[in-house]
């Protein structure tokens, strides 16, 4: 079997960024001038397209993440930080729809999480310090919620 076979079956079963296609072909032991041929070649036929795969990973993920972590999972696989931002600035659903997504399921799941415990949470999710605190003091004011000094988790 040839790269360009091997990386035409491997892109056949899943959508591979030009660094997990290198990769791959090379864990089949395949040279680095084939494996370099063979990116070349299906990159040339429309089969791999790295802001392609941006764009659709950032507009297909269900879970609310904020930027900061979308545009580091792409970057870890492979794809170049700036096309990742790019692609994570211009997704279907900006940062702040994400984030008032994952505070609407951290309630949903969760009814009786303190304010602190919330920001923790969605700090972990990505989401950037000043628009959780922002997003909260919004939601408190809208809702009548008592905002509490100390976690109670």
């Amino acid at each position: 079997m040839t790269a360009r076979v091997a990386a035409l079956r491997l892109l056949a079963a899943r959508r591979l960024t030009e660094a997990q296609l290198w990769a791959r072909l090379e864990r089949r032991g395949f040279t680095h001038d084939e494996t370099r041929a063979a990116v070349e070649s299906v990159k040339s036929d429309g089969f791999l397209d790295d802001s392609l795969f941006a764009r659709l990973f950032v507009d297909g993920l269900t879970k609310a993440v904020g930027d900061a972590r979308l545009v580091a999972e792409l970057v870890r696989r492979g794809i170049d930080r700036e096309a990742a931002r790019r692609s994570v600035g211009a997704a279907e659903r900006g940062e702040s729809e994400r984030l008032d997504a994952a505070l609407d399921k951290l309630f949903r799941t969760r009814a009786s999480l303190s304010y602190p415990s919330a920001a923790r949470a969605l700090e972990r999710l990505g989401f950037p310090a000043p628009s959780i605190y922002r997003t909260l003091r919004a939601r408190a004011q809208n809702e009548g919620w008592e905002v509490v000094a100390e976690d109670s988790d």
